[in-house]
């Protein structure tokens, strides 16, 4: 039998097509969504012999656009596709900008809140690309073609999770992080080993990365949502701690993000210290405040600098080896679905590897 692939269009710059505006071209998104259906139909006719892929448009804006309203609909729309339609996959073309906060919302989402206990039984694979799919010598076909090839071989070995794929790399949704605005090749996976590669010779998948329908549970049990005012700081010399302490005080912030220097470490002396600020946060205000790393392939885990383990002592939250989308995306997840209610909660939480977006820690 054909395997059954539902195919959204959800935006970005694979289907984007140039128009001159005030003497300049630019991308746009196309007006209607026929004209990137029609443009993929070559690489559908492609995997038409053992495959059937129905198209669906859901929105042509541009990824920078994206928020956490659209990550719900496509939740919703995956659980549909496998609990009520039966399809055997879900092919995703997404803008390359924010295509890692989507892919790490959906496993999160899709896996839920149980660790071990996931009921997606399907693969979810997305990708998007550098260049428009008209545009000869780029990405945008070759991606496209990939992601079909990619879902093909995860149907057939039975892969239920959530992957990316971009260029000749397979990459686990959670652990995927933009690194280039220009190269092929920018997507990468700098704390997880990639779960597969494309070459000549097909799509190369590796069981032992991902999650197997063979372990997932009968039902799906979804957690779709995600909560609000969480907020980001990249650390840098000279951050004012009155600043960041104002929009604690000033009301709406649920949570704080530091995108530190190194692993976990923070200014710690002087007038910038901002060790008095995470104190007071998360002992004053409730707030909790997570120490994450700004460098692809980092750990939070302030075991080795001085200025780290004062964070953490301070009243600071670990991240480990998440990435900082997948820090920002699963804090968000953790308040929507009120898997943290206090510090603590969020504390373990953060050691808790829920979709594979964190090593399992004893």
């Amino acid at each position: 039998m054909k395997k059954r692939v539902l195919f959204l269009y959800n935006g970005g710059t694979i289907g984007q097509v140039p128009e001159e505006r005030d003497g300049q071209i630019v991308l746009v998104p196309p007006k209607d969504s026929k004209i990137f259906q029609i443009a993929c139909e070559p690489a559908i006719e492609k995997v038409k012999k053992d495959m059937e892929v129905v198209f669906e448009f859901v929105t042509a804006k541009d990824s920078s656009n994206m928020t956490p309203n659209d990550w719900e609909k496509l939740i919703f729309r995956v659980k549909k596709a496998q609990d009520e339609e039966g399809y055997d996959g879900v092919a995703i073309a997404h803008g390359t900008d924010t295509l890692a906060y989507t892919a790490t919302a959906l496993s999160l989402a899709l896996h839920g809140k149980d660790p071990g206990k996931s009921g997606l039984r399907i693969p979810v694979c997305l990708t998007g690309s550098q260049n428009p799919i008209y545009e000869p010598g780029g990405d945008g076909r070759f991606n496209l073609e990939n992601l079909f090839r990619t879902l093909d071989e995860a149907i057939r070995i039975g892969v239920a999770d959530v992957l990316v794929n971009f260029w000749d790399k397979v990459l686990l949704g959670c652990r995927a992080l933009k690194l280039s605005e220009k190269r092929f090749d920018a997507f990468q996976s700098p704390s997880y080993p990639d779960v597969g590669s494309i070459d000549s010779n097909g799509v190369h998948l590796k069981k032992n990365l991902v999650k197997m329908k063979v372990d997932a549970q009968e039902k799906i049990n979804l957690a779709p949502k995600f909560g609000r005012g969480v907020i980001g700081f990249e650390l840098a010399p000279g951050i004012d701690p009155n600043v960041v302490l104002g929009f604690i005080t000033n009301g709406g912030v649920s949570a704080m993000i530091f995108k530190s220097l190194g692993e976990g470490n923070v200014c710690s002396e002087g007038q910038y210290n901002l060790l008095p600020v995470i104190k007071q946060a998360t002992e004053e205000y409730l707030v909790p405040i997570f120490i994450t790393t700004k460098f692809p392939g980092g750990s939070a885990v302030a075991t080795h600098y001085e200025t780290g383990l004062a964070a953490i002592k301070a009243g600071g939250i670990p991240c480990y080896d998440h990435t900082d989308v997948a820090v920002d995306v699963k804090v968000r997840w953790l308040l929507g679905n009120g898997i943290a209610a206090n510090i603590a909660d969020f504390r373990e939480a953060m050691k808790t590897n829920y979709a594979g977006e964190v090593a399992s820690l004893s």
